[in-house]
């Protein structure tokens, strides 16, 4: 008898416990928010995290071509739309009150999600942390403890499509990422386009509706003109990669007025040669 009422006492014990460390995690809501990279590219470009992370979470935050392109792995999933630059100083194409309420509205779904014990994921392409359009989530949500699922860059596709060691050249080996905001007349920032010409090293642009022929008369005042220059178009797409390669004294010739697409990245450096 002493030896059943033991157990019984054991028993009622562990189901005590259970039931506090039930109640603390939905305390602290046991949820959890990711920022996740999708690759670019070709979708095979995706790393396994990031699909698992997807396969795990409840509601879903994307933009309108991620949705479209991903909806097989989306299907079932709560999703919102994911806006562009919200909670930044950047990127509103919407009026401000629209961008507004599109942030009263992901901060009610995520902080509700999450409390509830519920896993939210913001799905964007590429390397979400390099000129990404959703980090002012992690800055909004801090307190909720984000973590970032890294994706492959259209960077990192671009190096591959050059069959180049991107740090080999010979004047430099330091490499400089730049969307040529200093390149803008009137910029004010201390990289400049012409201040970070000076040193010759490899720069690669995320272009962003830069003006070519200006970038290229500004380039021109530090680099050679026979500095090889590439631009890499639709990085990471087996199909559609393309690879233009000329000098800064010639590429505007070869390009003959042609528009580039929108996904293209470019390269300056005698890395190249």
């Amino acid at each position: 008898m002493l030896q059943t009422r033991s157990l019984s006492m054991i028993i009622a014990a562990v189901f005590v416990s259970l039931f506090f460390l039930l109640a603390s995690a939905h305390a602290d809501g046991g949820g959890k928010l990711y920022l996740v990279g999708l690759g670019v590219g070709d979708r095979d470009n995706m790393t396994i995290r990031a699909r698992k992370t997807i396969a795990g979470a409840d509601v879903i935050f994307a933009m309108k071509g991620i949705r479209e392109g991903y909806a097989d792995l989306l299907s079932g999933k709560e999703v919102h739309e994911a806006g562009h630059g919200l909670f930044a100083s950047f990127g509103h194409h919407r009026s401000a009150d629209k961008v507004k309420a599109m942030e009263r509205e992901a901060r009610t779904v995520i902080r509700s999600a999450v409390a509830a014990g519920k896993t939210v994921a913001i799905l964007d392409g590429g390397d979400p942390m390099v000129y990404g359009p959703h980090t002012g989530y992690l800055k909004e949500f801090a307190d909720l403890n984000p973590e970032v699922v890294p994706g492959l860059s259209s960077f990192n596709a671009a190096n591959a499509a050059l069959l180049r060691g991107v740090a080999s050249g010979q004047v430099s080996h330091s490499v400089i990422m730049t969307a040529a905001m200093g390149a803008r007349k009137g910029y004010k920032g201390k990289d400049s386009l012409a201040e970070l010409a000076k040193t010759q090293s490899t720069m690669v642009f995320f272009t962003m509706g830069m003006n070519l022929p200006e970038v290229i008369k500004q380039l021109r005042q530090s680099y050679p003109g026979d500095t090889p220059i590439a631009i890499v178009s639709h990085a990471g797409y087996r199909e559609k990669q393309k690879v233009l390669k000329a000098t800064l004294d010639t590429i505007i010739g070869k390009l003959d007025g042609g528009r580039l697409p929108f996904e293209h990245l470019i390269y300056v450096g005698d890395f190249l040669k």
